[in-house]
């Protein structure tokens, strides 16, 4: 191995170890954590206007059996319909949440409760990409449990 060699993956170990990025890491969770509990506070206003803010421009929703809704128009448009089904709560429990540079990704799984009580459940990935400083919801898709 060859000095030069040794002193880059020395510098790799140290960047891969140092704290800063581990604070880097903790920040995108708590931006994707605050954006969840903003979807949700706008979901059960339902204000879909106020959820499609929370993805970047171009984003995308792939919901199961419908088309995707590409940009906030659509995706206000395909929030609303789902708040016109009577669903009363929703609860999103982030699994990980992983970020290179201005992205990032999250999976974790989703409960909805309809107006009549009956609960269902989700598995979902979003892609979250940071527009102008801010985190925003950029691919948005899930399946059942």
């Amino acid at each position: 191995m060859t000095f030069s060699t040794k002193l880059l993956a020395g510098a790799l170990v140290f960047a891969a170890l140092s704290p800063s990025a581990a604070v880097r890491a903790d920040d995108v969770r708590q931006a994707v954590d605050a954006g969840n509990r903003a979807f949700i506070a706008a979901f059960l206003r339902h204000d879909a206007r106020a959820v499609s803010e929370l993805y970047t421009e171009d984003a995308q929703v792939i919901a199961p059996g419908a088309p995707v809704a590409r940009g906030r128009s659509a995706i206000a448009a395909a929030w609303q319909k789902a708040m016109d089904g009577g669903i009363k709560d929703v609860r999103l429990d982030t699994a990980d949440v992983e970020s290179a540079g201005d992205l990032a990704s999250e999976t974790g799984t989703v409960r909805l409760v309809g107006k009549d009580g009956a609960a269902t459940s989700a598995r979902y990935v979003v892609v979250w990409k940071r527009v102008g400083g801010q985190w925003k919801l950029h691919r948005d898709i899930w399946n059942g449990e």
